[in-house]
């Protein structure tokens, strides 16, 4: 990870009066080795913030036309989190309450003690680049976890085969994955409890243990080698991993499966009905478990397999009722992947919880 960039911190002055603009200026120049542009004229100033890039605003409170409140909302419009001090020579509670309503960071008052504004600006330059720099970090872990995912629908004559999934955040802690073995395909969908960095970096483990010897076809070895290789890891976070991982044999249509804690995979019957392959091993991180149970399943012609994190139950009532509509859903839908795409449309961009789907099909 990079070292905080601190250089040449950038504050854009607001102020009516010339020689207070310029005073300010000078002072977050010469003591604190900012890069600092004053302007008088607040109606140019989230065009001078766009084209300049601030770190920190620093305006007064007061002035023709405007008022540094109001430019704060027009600025945070401009530019998510810009962080704003607004300096006022009129010392009230009014003013204090005003000031933080309108979500100024700081409230500093005239005459302006330069220790006092050297050190306020500094502080929120610094927390402005490290937030900047932890979203970049974001946005990089987010490139790599969507990465690890399948990237496109495997072949599988007679099968079709899709997922998709929707972090919460920038980055989740559910995956889902595919790849070919020797009698067809081996699938899997895994939900770290927890959201963010630290449950995508388990979530990237688990995936990686559970690919680490695709010719093995002992589901049972497999969970279990996965179990034990993030053990410590799953211990210190205190957390654990639900996992639904299977074998598809494509001439037999019979699906393997090991359910560890999950419960949340579907079968639907081209014929009618549906059933829940309810978990019978517990979750990877729970301490408990010495045996993971193999279960064998027939594909029908047109029958629909759907496996789904939690977060698709919150779509719906959140309860286990909820795989109702997962079925409703896969009935309606013309393939795999329009399953997918009608759980994820769902979801929208509003889901409180990773949504993340699989979907198998045999054709009729």
């Amino acid at each position: 990870m990079n070292s905080l960039n601190t250089d040449s911190f950038r504050v854009l002055v607001v102020d009516d009066d010339a020689d207070v603009a310029q005073y300010i200026r000078l002072i977050l120049e010469r003591r604190a080795g900012c890069e600092a542009v004053a302007i008088t004229d607040p109606s140019i100033a989230v065009e001078t913030a766009e084209a300049f890039r601030p770190d920190v605003v620093v305006t007064d409170i007061e002035m023709p036309g405007t008022t540094g409140l109001d430019l704060i909302t027009l600025l945070r419009a401009a530019l998510p989190g810009l962080p704003v001090v607004v300096v006022t020579a009129h010392v009230s509670v009014d003013y204090a309450v005003r000031a933080m309503r309108s979500q100024a960071n700081e409230l500093l008052t005239k005459p302006i003690v330069s220790s006092e504004l050297v050190a306020v600006v500094t502080r929120l330059a610094l927390e402005r680049r490290r937030s900047q720099e932890d979203a970049g970090e974001l946005v990089r872990a987010a490139e790599v976890q969507r990465s690890l995912l399948p990237r496109q629908l495997m072949q599988l004559p007679g099968y079709e085969i899709a997922g998709g999934c929707k972090p919460a955040k920038a980055v989740g802690g559910d995956f889902f994955d595919w790849y070919p073995v020797t009698e067809g395909a081996a699938f899997s969908l895994a939900d770290v409890m927890g959201k963010g960095m630290g449950a995508a970096i388990i979530a990237a483990m688990v995936r990686t243990v559970l690919r680490s010897d695709p010719t093995s076809g002992d589901l049972a070895a497999t969970i279990a080698g996965a179990a034990e290789a993030i053990a410590s890891d799953l211990d210190y976070v205190g957390t654990f991993v639900t996992v639904f991982h299977a074998r598809l044999d494509t001439d037999s249509g019979e699906v393997r499966y090991i359910d560890a804690g999950h419960g949340l995979t579907i079968l639907v019957r081209a014929s009618g009905g549906m059933r829940r392959l309810a978990t019978t091993s517990l979750p990877l991180g729970s301490g408990l478990e010495d045996t993971w149970r193999e279960h064998r399943v027939i594909l029908a012609p047109g029958d629909t397999l759907v496996s789904v994190s939690d977060g698709v139950l919150d779509l719906f009532d959140g309860t286990l009722t909820s795989l109702d509509d997962v079925e409703r859903l896969a009935r309606s839908a013309p393939d795999a992947q329009g399953v997918v795409d009608s759980i994820l449309g769902i979801a929208g961009s509003t889901a409180d919880d990773d949504v993340t789907v699989v979907a198998l099909r045999r054709l009729p």
